[in-house]
């Protein structure tokens, strides 16, 4: 049994939660950045929250911002009892002292970048996140764009507090998870089908689990 951590990111419909609650992952992500078509609605969000409420869900609700007002991420976070607020932009090490929830940070992999100036972002963040994500770098977008970055070069910055995101799908998933061992993975456009989240590519790129 491979205990990766898998994050579904982008959940915008209250349908596939049920479906999402029987299967073997431990966090989704609901956006809360406006520019992004994922983008979700107040309500929704509101539904969501109730259903992970259930006593033995033990999947963690993630809410994800982008240089927001830190006073808006903790109303939002209080309103909806987030487990974990994600901060997509250039927010500052500063910042994270007035986010009242437990934090996870999402660093952007430009090509080119040196190993070891990421390492020392990663470690700066660290203490004062649980968590970090690492994404591939989008002048577009804070995430979602379906491309990955250079495993090879950056797989010594995978360690045990470090998801990998970036272009991952059920096509490539076995490769990462057998050659690269990340800790956690975090996917959104991978399983999707015509912008809305699939439950069968959410299924068939979770298989790893059970191998």
């Amino acid at each position: 049994m491979n205990d990766t951590k898998i994050k579904i990111c982008g959940v915008k419909d209250i349908e596939i939660i049920s479906e999402l609650i029987k299967l073997k992952i431990d966090f989704i992500g609901i956006n809360f950045i406006e520019s992004s078509k994922r983008f979700i609605n107040i309500d929704i969000a509101k539904k969501i929250s109730k259903l992970l409420s259930k006593k033995n869900i033990k999947i963690k609700l993630v809410g994800l911002f982008q240089n927001h007002d830190n006073n808006l991420v903790n109303e939002i976070s209080n309103k909806l009892n987030l487990d974990y607020v994600q901060l997509c932009g250039n927010e500052s090490i500063e910042y994270l002292d007035y986010i009242d929830r437990k934090i996870i940070k999402t660093i952007h992999i430009k090509e080119g970048l040196d190993i070891e100036e990421i390492k020392k972002v990663i470690d700066l963040y660290l203490e004062k996140s649980d968590y970090v994500i690492l994404d591939t770098f989008s002048k577009l977008s804070s995430g979602g764009t379906g491309k990955s970055f250079n495993w090879d070069k950056y797989q010594s910055l995978f360690n045990n507090r470090v998801f990998v995101a970036g272009g991952l799908n059920p096509s490539n998933i076995g490769v990462l998870i057998k050659s690269y061992s990340p800790w956690g993975v975090d996917v959104s456009s991978g399983v999707e089908h015509e912008g809305k989240k699939n439950i069968k590519k959410i299924k068939d790129f979770i298989k790893f689990k059970e191998e």
